[in-house]
């Protein structure tokens, strides 16, 4: 029987999976249909999305998880999400890995070495995990800047830091750029151990996260360098097939790295 999905945003991501599904990408996985940009309420709905889906993947933002994520759950229906970002609320992570019926899974996204930061975690400690993201200087503007703060911003020759903290420090002053943090912070299972220092670099040609985790049993050092989303510089191109990995895993694990 195949597995039913249903995906929450039609924007760069959520076009870009529904292509791959319905190109047969991922065997055993049938596309159910696209609530766009959180439910218009028109043609296939949120309610609809719930009531033939296995799984609900979110690929329209924070928000969209914190409207729609304890409402999958609830109905008993599974829910992959994109944004992982939005798990920095800690009453939003709690009902959504520790509710239910349904469960809560997590795309490894535009970031490698999850795998073997988890195997620490559950085998030894975490000490300590940095990473620095160095984006466009355009991809950082915020609402919250001033006008002289974005023009310096985008006349900037040289590599600027904007901010270096934790994921709570991070979703408040740059909420589009927290999922790699808030993803290195869930699988150490500690959110006090993640820094993040976010760069905006004039030269940057792709989005770059170097991440240094220090373990008890081992020190990782990984690099991720990825090409843009085509519909959305912001974004990763490598974001749409990690989800579509990860269907095809749910829907047929033999053989895959789980």
């Amino acid at each position: 029987m195949a597995l039913t999905v249903a995906l929450i945003g039609s924007g760069a991501i959520g076009s870009r999976i529904a292509q791959l599904l319905d190109a047969g990408t991922a065997p055993g996985v049938q596309l159910a249909g696209v609530v766009p940009h959180g439910d218009a309420r028109t043609g296939f709905s949120f309610d609809d999305a719930v009531g033939v889906a296995d799984v609900v993947v979110e690929c329209a933002g924070v928000a969209a998880v914190a409207e729609f994520g304890p409402r999958t759950v609830n109905a008993g229906r599974d829910l992959l999400v994109t944004s992982i970002g939005a798990l920095c609320d800690s009453s939003l992570r709690d009902t959504l890995l520790d509710g239910g019926p349904g469960r809560t899974f997590l795309t490894t996204g535009a970031l490698g070495g999850l795998d073997a930061i988890t195997a620490a975690c559950a085998g030894g400690s975490i000490h300590r995990i940095t990473v620095e993201s160095r984006k466009l200087p355009a991809t950082l503007l915020q609402p919250w800047m001033d006008g002289e703060t974005k023009a310096a911003l985008l006349a900037a020759t040289q590599p600027v830091e904007l901010l270096r903290g934790g994921p709570a420090e991070l979703i408040r002053a740059f909420p589009k750029s927290t999922n790699v943090v808030s993803a290195l912070a869930l699988a150490a299972g500690n959110w006090e151990v993640v820094e993040a220092v976010l760069i905006a670099d004039p030269a940057a040609k792709h989005t770059t996260h170097h991440v240094v985790a220090e373990t008890s049993l081992g020190t990782f050092d990984i690099r991720v360098t990825n090409e843009a989303s085509p519909g959305n510089p912001a974004s990763s191109a490598l974001v749409p097939h990690a989800v579509v990995r990860g269907l095809k895993t749910l829907a047929n694990a033999s053989g895959s790295f789980i």
